[in-house]
């Protein structure tokens, strides 16, 4: 799968080695790993390849593409979108994360939008879920713009980041 047009400034496309420094750069925003469970901080080079590594083996796996880089005009990467275990199944849950200088402007909604109906219509999944934590208003407005439908409003000590509990939402949307 080549690019994907999300606007006329917004495309996605396959996350490749030649993005590592970008996600290292937009990845040591301690505001994003604040907001999310499997992104580390510091954020490594070491870390951007074993991203790109996991993403090229399950798109093999697959025979398809199921995570993108989001990319501005200038095709630079600015945040990654997609499904943490692949779409083998009728459903799957979806993550995201955009750096920090594009946030507020509506490039994470229309990103999801996009990227859910090619999952109904390419993937067959049949339902879509995602689990934030509590105190995320962002991205839940996001997940609200798309359509998507609280289903646990207050999964109590969902997750353990830094010994600390925090409590979760879950979305989904379905087809």
């Amino acid at each position: 799968m080549s690019e994907i047009k999300v606007n006329e400034n917004i495309s996605l496309s396959p996350v490749t080695s030649n993005d590592c420094d970008a996600m290292v750069e937009y990845l040591s925003e301690k505001a994003i790993y604040d907001t999310t469970l499997n992104i580390p901080y510091p954020y490594t080079l070491q870390d951007a390849k074993y991203i790109v590594n996991y993403f090229n083996k399950l798109s093999e796996k697959q025979g398809k593409c199921s995570n993108w880089a989001i990319r501005n005009s200038d095709k630079k990467l600015i945040g990654i979108i997609g499904f943490h275990q692949g779409v083998d199944s009728h459903q799957s849950e979806i993550g995201y994360w955009l750096a920090k200088p594009y946030w507020g402007k509506s490039i994470m909604t229309q990103t999801v939008q996009k990227v859910c109906q090619i999952a109904f219509k390419q993937f067959d999944l049949m339902r879509i879920t995602a689990t934030i934590f509590e105190n995320n208003i962002a991205s839940a407005k996001v997940l609200e713009k798309c359509n998507f439908v609280i289903e646990g409003a207050c999964l109590k000590n969902y997750y353990l980041k830094e010994g600390r509990v925090i409590h979760a939402k879950l979305y989904a949307l379905t087809k």
